[in-house]
Order: structure tokens, then sequence, then C-alpha cells
């Protein structure tokens, strides 16, 4: 049981790497080529579905070809029957009147059979055609050598009785003639009838193909551009969502967790290099501005305590040489103080010069982090291009569906008009009376096939009607993915010019903090200035000895110099507190 179950979670383990890397590739790819791809796939669709369609029409326009060519060859052998008929009735004329004119005509008669057989011979392609084809030519040939060579040889030698007897052989031979080419009338009829029904199927499968085609297209151009939106305008606010946070102060957010290499995964690691870099800039600030702050007390109270010396030394300059040893010990004392308060003061100083080159790093990140969302608005403003040449292109192939109307409508038009002539033919065979009869039914057959196919043309104009109206389906789909584009390059305007906002702030904190720089600078050098005067102090306590006016113009010096520290102490703990209050509009 363990052993399937240790199976079971890898298969698990192994399908969820397969499909985090999956996701990874995707996202690994540009955004602008993520929404070119997924317009190539729909068009490769629309080209094969345009493919198959154009094959199948072909197929049908080779069926219909072959029907009007089978019905030229009904024709020709209706034609054809119509001339043995009449050769038939020149004999019989001739057996009457014994008129030479018939003979003449017999002869017109037989040239028209000679050219039509010559016509047919290539309609022969079976072995049932050719045998009727030449069992046609021997008998036309028997009726032939009867007329020319007895009947006529007969009656110019008075012997009627055997013309007559003859006679009844060559009306034999004219039934079977008709019969043979009756029955390869009904052979081109049945050929023309599938040839009919094939072109019906053509258009069949088309009208199938084409509706199939077109609504899978539709779906799977949908589909596609929808995930892709989806995904880019969940991540799109997301970063705009943390970065506003961090406009506003609260740099606690969670980091973004994309994983791509596409300009949603670059910004997304800028804005959490950002961040981390404004954390640590701002935590050392803190600490920083903590130390200026209780250094700054701690050098006023010195300060303090140095003018409260001076005014003793005011108060018992008389009593100065007694106190002279005790003077020297304070200024010692003091010096040592004061070289402490200079170090820390030095050490303060550095501190502010790092603080300084921190935040002129957090400024250049922050100004690539500008420059990187300038690029992204761009690309956006790319991708709102492709969709809008999409729309074009879709739009293009709705005015191509509507030629395809005309089309049909000109077909429609020659189905009329083939249906028209079939009711002039069927009008001359009822004139023609019985020689007209074949011709009569191969008009009636033009007259139901031009009926097919002005119905297949309204069942072509529906679909085409269809058509239309599932391209202005894309297209809506289309334009609000094209919305879709310019809400998201509207967020991304909205995110620049949220790090518009952080770059002024972070511009400004860089300025004051290179100020308090600068102050804590001036300090240190006062500072050193002041245990130079302290040190002066030390010598002159030492050699007070020498004069009281000496020690007092001493005194005097330093209470002015402590007045200086004192003013620049203020102005510490100033700079300090505005700092701070600069520092709680940030949550750490």
């Amino acid at each position: 049981m363990q052993m399937k179950k240790s199976k079971q979670a890898k298969k698990q383990k192994s399908a969820h790497n397969v499909g985090k890397k999956r996701r990874f590739r995707f996202h690994n790819i540009q955004i602008g080529k993520k929404y070119l791809y997924a317009f190539i796939a729909t068009i490769l669709l629309f080209v094969c579905s345009s493919l198959l369609v154009y094959f199948q029409l072909e197929q049908g326009q080779q069926d219909v070809e072959a029907a009007n060519e089978y019905i030229s060859h009904v024709n020709t052998l209706t034609e054809l029957s119509s001339v043995i008929q009449a050769k038939d009735v020149q004999i019989a004329d001739y057996l009457l009147t014994k008129n030479a004119v018939y003979i003449e005509a017999f002869d017109n008669y037989q040239g028209q059979f000679n050219s039509i057989i010559e016509q047919i011979e290539p309609m022969m392609v079976t072995d049932e055609q050719q045998s009727m084809y030449q069992e046609l030519i021997l008998s036309d040939a028997a009726i032939n050598s009867t007329f020319t060579d007895k009947i006529v040889t007969y009656l110019e030698n008075d012997q009627a009785t055997l013309a007559n007897t003859l006679r009844e052989t060559t009306y034999r031979f004219r039934t079977s003639n008709v019969e043979i080419v009756d029955g390869l009338i009904q052979m081109m009829k049945a050929e023309q009838m599938e040839a009919t029904e094939n072109a019906i199927g053509s258009m069949d499968s088309v009208t199938a193909i084409l509706l199939i085609a077109n609504i899978t297209t539709i779906i799977v151009g949908i589909i596609i551009f929808t995930f892709i939106s989806r995904n880019v305008t969940s991540n799109l606010k997301q970063i705009v969502n943390i970065t506003s946070e961090v406009a506003n102060g609260n740099l606690t957010v969670a980091k973004l967790n994309y994983s791509g290499n596409d300009e949603i995964g670059q910004l997304a690691s800028s804005v959490n290099q950002m961040k981390e870099n404004m954390q640590n800039v701002l935590h050392n600030v803190t600490t920083a501005s903590n130390a200026v702050s209780s250094r700054s007390e701690e050098l006023t109270q010195a300060a303090n305590e140095v003018k409260e010396g001076n005014t003793q030394i005011a108060v018992t300059m008389e009593e100065l040489s007694s106190g002279a040893e005790t003077q020297a010990n304070g200024a010692s004392d003091l010096a040592e103080n004061m070289n402490e308060f200079v170090k820390t003061v030095i050490q303060s100083e550095k501190s502010g010069q790092e603080i300084a080159t921190a935040s002129q790093g957090v400024l250049a990140l922050t100004t690539d982090g500008t420059t990187l969302m300038n690029e992204s608005v761009q690309q956006m403003q790319r991708i709102d291009t492709i969709v809008s040449e999409s729309v074009d292109r879709v739009k293009n192939l709705d005015k191509q569906s509507k030629e395809i109307s005309n089309l049909v409508s000109v077909i429609k038009e020659i189905a009329d008009q083939t249906n028209l002539l079939s009711l002039n033919a069927a009008i001359e065979a009822a004139r023609a009376g019985e020689h007209g009869k074949g011709f009569a039914v191969v008009a009636d057959e033009v007259r139901k096939l031009s009926d097919q196919v002005a119905s297949s043309v309204v069942e072509i104009t529906s679909i085409v009607t269809a058509i239309q109206s599932d391209t202005k389906h894309v297209v809506d789909s289309l334009s609000s993915g094209y919305k879709e584009v310019q809400t998201g390059s509207n967020h991304m305007e909205e995110t620049r010019q949220s790090f518009d906002t952080i770059k002024e702030a972070v511009t400004a904190m860089t300025t004051k903090i290179t100020s308090i720089s600068a102050n804590l600078k001036d300090i240190a050098g006062n500072s050193n200035a002041m245990n130079n005067l302290i040190e002066e102090i030390a010598s002159v306590s030492e050699e007070s000895a020498a004069g009281v006016e000496q020690a007092a113009a001493s005194s005097q010096q330093t209470a002015s110099s402590m007045e200086e520290v004192s003013h620049s102490a203020d102005e510490l703990a100033s700079l300090a507190e505005q700092l701070n209050e600069q520092l709680t509009s940030f949550k750490l």
C-alpha cells in the first residue's frame, strides 16, 4: 500500500512539474508575440477552411460540366435518331413515287449520319457502348447497300414487288438502329443523372464543411484571445495594486510571484527589487535618524555643561589661581569627552554619506523602473495596433463573403436562364411531334436540373448569410478584445504615473538626506574647532598662573563657540525630527 501511494505521489508531482514548465514557457513569450501567434492560428484555420471549400467547389464544377457534356451527348444521339428515321422516310417515299429527289435527300441524310457518327465515336467509352456503336454502323451500312444497290435497281427495272419485299428489311434495320440509339441515350441519361447527383452531393459537402470550419475557427479564435487577454489583465492588475500600495507608503505588501521572462515578468521583478531596496534604505535612514537624534541630545547636554562651566569660570575668576589645577583636570576630561564626541559626529557624518549614496541607488532603480514602465506602455500600444489590424482583416473577410453572395446570384440567374431555355426546347419538341419526343425528354431533364440548381442556390444563399452573421460575431469579439487591450493600456499608464510619483518622493528624500549629510559634515568641522578650543582651554588652565586676563578672554571665546555648537545641535535635532516625520508615511 505504501509503495502504491508513493508511486501515485511521484506521478502527481511529475504532472505538476510538467504543467508548471508549460506555464513557464508560455510566460516567457512576449505579449505582442502571444497575440501574433493567436492571430496567425485564427488565419490558418480560415485558410484551411477556404481551401477545403475551394476543392469541394472545384469538384462540384467538374460534376456540373460532366452533366452538361452528357446533355450534349443526348442531344447529338437524339439528332442521330431523327436522321435514321428521316433516311427510312426517304426510302418509303421513293418506293411510292420513284422520284430521284428522295435518293438525293437520302444521300444528304447519309452525310449527316456520317458526320454525327464521327462526333459520337469519342463518347463510346465502355465495351457495351463500343459494341452498340459497331452494330449501328453495320446496320446503317446494310440499309445503304439494300437501298442503293437493290431497291433503286429493282425499281429502275420495274421490279416493284422485289423492291417492296426489301422494304421490310430496311424497316427492320431502321427499327434496330433506333433502338440502339435509344439505348445509348438511356445510358447517357443515367450517367448525366449520376453526375448531377454528384454535383448536388458536392454542394452539400461544401455547405457542411463551410459551416463546421467557420464555427470551429470562431470558437478557437475567441478561446485563444480570451485566454491571453485574461492572463495579461489579471497579472497587470496585481502589479498596479502593489505599486499603488508602495506609492501610498505601504512597504509591507507581499512580493509579486510571477514565473516568466516576458514584459510582465520583467516589470514584476523590477517592482519587487524596488520595494526591497526602499525597505533597506528606509531601515538605514531610520537607524541613522535615531542615532543623530540621540547624539544631538548628548551634544546639547555637553554644550550646556560647557556653558555652565564657563559661567563658573567667570564667577570664580578671582579664585582662578587657586583652582587652576582643578580646572586643568576638568579641561582634560572635557577634551577626552570632546574627542569621543568628535568621533561620534564623524561616524554620523559617514553614515549620512552612506545613506545619501544608498538613496542615489534607489533613485537610479526608480528611474530604471520608470523606463521599463514606459517600454511596457509602448508594447501595449503595439498590441493595440495588432488587434486593430485583426479587426480590419476579419471585416475584409466579411466583404469577401458578400462577394460570394453576388456569385451565387449570378449562378441563380444562369439556372433561371437554363430553365427558360428548357421551356423553349419543350415547345419546339412539341411542335416537332413524334420526331421531337426524345428532345422533349431531354428538355424536361434540363428543366429538372435547373430547378435543382436553383434549390441549391437558395441553400447556399442561406449558408452564406449565416457565415456573414458569424463573421459579424467575430468582429464583435475582436472589438471586445480590442477594448480589453485599451483597458490594459490605461492600467499601464496609471502604473507609470505611480512610478513617477514614487520617483518624485525618492528624489525629495534624497535631497533631504544630502542636506542632512552636509549639516553633519559642518557639525564635524565645528566639533573639530571646538575640540581645538577645549585643548586651548586645557593649555590655558595649565598656564592660568600667567594671567587672569588671558583666562577671561579664553572663557569668552569658549562661550561663543559653545553657542555655535548649541545652535548646530538644535538644527541637527530639527532635521532629525523632520526626517522621522517623513519616515512615518512608510509602513516598514
